[in-house]
């Protein structure tokens, strides 16, 4: 549904911009057609479980933050305001297609899509992140300044708004629809609407220390595994009650070392990197293999639901296939490897899939496991 301009080369861009330096596209995306308005932007802010605020400028210069859901939008759209709501490629076939034009960037690395919608002279400031983004603009246009990365101060000018001083811009452009700014973690940019105007921005995230440590710990001692005890049936008395050895210390890191090799660790970062948020779905009455065979022979089609994005290891056994969705693993026999490559990147499972299967009852449980964990659908 998108597919980048042959002008832009995936290649090049790997080489020399990721995570090295912002790129203006024009015409990223030629006769780029908005998948959403800014009504079923509001619309979608008004449900519980969506992450929305809304940002304002007031003419007496203060900020103003409010966060979803909204029920009234009289009161909190005030002076030059935008609407940023998360996630949405997680509720919407179209806005996670807009994603999937992206997917040369691995799926684990992939974040999710915010779209905001700001009037004429809106912004929320200059910032920076710690993300690579593509903001892909749509109706209307958006002046974008970018400056190089340095030691920039935060400041507050409301508790729940982060920006920095003014900086000097190295790129001052105005995006069109259709065109695309791709701004690295770290460079300092400041967006300002100059006419009500809808902007897609296409994150990417990057896990720190603590965070992917704190993970496996916890996934590590969930299942309540016990782990390798330390033992010193060679102590000798030490120089000191206090002291503590350079041998004692690097048998107690060895622990670790061997703790962070081990396949159980492989498969905490597993879970951490297909952890995605999904909004949770009630599925009802569960699905069975026989009727899901019907309804693929009848002509029916399988598709991953909006934001799903597995993943898997390179590392697989030769009689099993392990993959994951956010968080949980799933294991079929590695005779259904082949055709997975296919369904995980996207292909909707039809009828001459089902036939050419070596394996159909194996897929059909495979099918059914994902249907009724609310990742897979029968389509419409």
């Amino acid at each position: 549904m998108y597919t980048l301009s042959s002008d832009f080369t995936i290649s090049t861009f790997l080489k020399e911009y990721w995570q090295k330096k912002p790129l203006v596209i024009r015409q990223g995306f030629t006769t780029f057609v908005d998948p959403i308005d800014e009504h079923d932007l509001a619309g979608l802010a008004q449900e519980e479980d969506v992450d929305s605020r809304i940002v304002s400028l007031h003419d007496d210069g203060q900020w103003q933050v409010h966060h979803g859901p909204f029920s009234d939008y009289e009161t909190v759209c005030q002076g030059k305001w935008t609407l940023l709501v998360q996630g949405v490629d997680r509720y919407s076939d179209d806005i996670n297609a807009l994603m999937e034009a992206f997917n040369f960037i691995p799926y684990w690395r992939m974040d999710d899509v915010m779209i905001s919608y700001a009037v004429d002279g809106a912004g929320v400031g200059p910032h920076t992140d710690q993300y690579d983004v593509f903001l892909v603009q749509g109706k209307g246009k958006r002046a974008w300044r970018v400056g190089v990365p340095g030691n920039y101060t935060p400041h507050y000018p409301h508790k729940d708004l982060q920006q920095i001083n003014d900086f000097e811009a190295q790129i001052d452009v105005v995006l069109a629809p259709g065109d695309i700014l791709y701004i690295p973690p770290g460079w300092p940019h400041d967006g300002q609407a100059l006419q009500d105007c809808l902007t897609y921005s296409v994150g990417f995230r990057a896990p720190e220390q603590h965070q992917i440590l704190q993970h496996v710990t916890d996934e590590l001692t969930s299942g309540l595994k016990q782990g390798l005890r330390y033992s010193d049936p060679n102590l000798s008395q030490p120089r000191h009650p206090a002291l503590i050895t350079s041998t004692e210390l690097s048998a107690l890191r060895g622990m670790l070392s061997d703790l962070l090799a081990s396949t159980d660790c492989d498969n905490a970062l597993m879970s951490l990197l297909s952890t995605q948020h999904l909004p949770d779905t009630d599925i009802g009455i569960l699905v069975t293999t026989d009727e899901i065979s019907a309804y693929i022979e009848e002509g029916g089609l399988i598709t991953r639901t909006p934001g799903c994005k597995p993943v898997f290891s390179e590392h697989q056994t030769d009689s099993d296939f392990t993959f994951y969705v956010n968080g949980e693993a799933f294991t079929t026999p590695s005779s259904l490897k082949e055709l997975l490559w296919e369904i995980l990147k996207g292909e909707p499972v039809d009828n001459t899939m089902f036939i050419n299967s070596d394996d159909k009852a194996s897929l059909l449980n495979l099918l059914a496991q994902l249907i009724n964990h609310g990742y897979w659908e029968m389509s419409d």
